[in-house]
């Protein structure tokens, strides 16, 4: 379920590359897919070759079709919003590179999440997240977004390429990070969050701190994750770990059939 085949659509007008998700299709009753690169070679032209893909969703019965782009592709942007999409967050993937000045904290302990955690960190994330994409879309909303969260925290631990760690205080879990290795001397963040009700107890700077001593001893260099423009209080807190910010994405919704219905508990 965490592959994928990439469909290719390129003509004088349009040039798009996009995929089904499957690992979505079980939180939204139906097919997900992404366009993963889009060039607008000519406008007036490019709106006729876009209906073979929107003949691919409609085959497929794609419920929802998600797109990042670059900051500087406006006209792209412009295009797919004609096209029904809609302007949901920018996403900044801040960067830290050097991990030499943070420590450990004694009181907080970091190992790898085993199978037996599974249930309970796929339930913190089920509570935790409010800002996410398809939290704040009005035609998804906050039920889908819960429980594609915490799909996403249970397929991490089936996920080849990706592992959990679990931050342990007094013997309880209070946070969790799912990790990925680009290389040997970097990490990606892909999903990290408190333990519900650890929020706002002065812990987060602790953990990350801890988090980032942790792969420091591994060897790591780099660290990076993924931030929507809607969390403000991620954004504080990178900020003062000294995370360099790069220029943003854009994303973008369409819900081809219109609202997504919740799925039945």
């Amino acid at each position: 379920m965490f592959s994928y085949r990439e469909e290719q659509l390129r003509n004088s007008a349009l040039d798009l590359t996009y995929y089904l998700a499957p690992w979505d299709k079980p939180i939204f009753r139906g097919n997900t897919a992404a366009i993963s690169s889009i060039l607008v070679r000519v406008e007036a032209a490019a709106a006729r070759a876009f209906k073979a893909f929107r003949d691919w969703c409609a085959c497929n019965e794609v419920v929802l079709v998600s797109c990042r782009l670059d900051h500087v592709q406006l006209a792209e942007c412009s295009f797919l919003e004609a096209q029904g999409f809609r302007f949901i967050e920018l996403n900044y993937r801040p960067t830290l590179v050097g991990l030499e000045g943070f420590f450990g904290d004694t009181e907080i302990s970091i190992c790898p999440a085993v199978a037996s955690d599974e249930a309970e960190i796929s339930g913190f994330a089920a509570q935790i997240f409010e800002t996410g994409r398809f939290h704040v879309d009005p035609q998804v909303g906050p039920e889908i977004g819960n429980r594609r969260y915490a799909a996403w925290a249970a397929n991490a631990f089936h996920n080849p390429r990706q592992y959990v760690l679990k931050c342990l205080m007094g013997g309880r879990i209070i946070a969790f990070f799912v990790v990925e290795q680009p290389t040997h001397s970097s990490r990606f963040w892909s999903l990290v969050g408190l333990a519900p009700g650890q929020a706002g107890k002065g812990l987060g700077k602790r953990v990350w701190h801890a988090m980032l001593a942790f792969h420091h001893r591994e060897g790591v260099e780099e660290v990076c994750t993924s931030i929507s423009s809607h969390n403000a209080a991620a954004h504080n807190l990178y900020v003062s770990l000294g995370f360099r910010f790069p220029a943003p994405t854009i994303t973008l919704h369409w819900c081809p059939f219109g609202p997504v219905k919740s799925p039945a508990p």
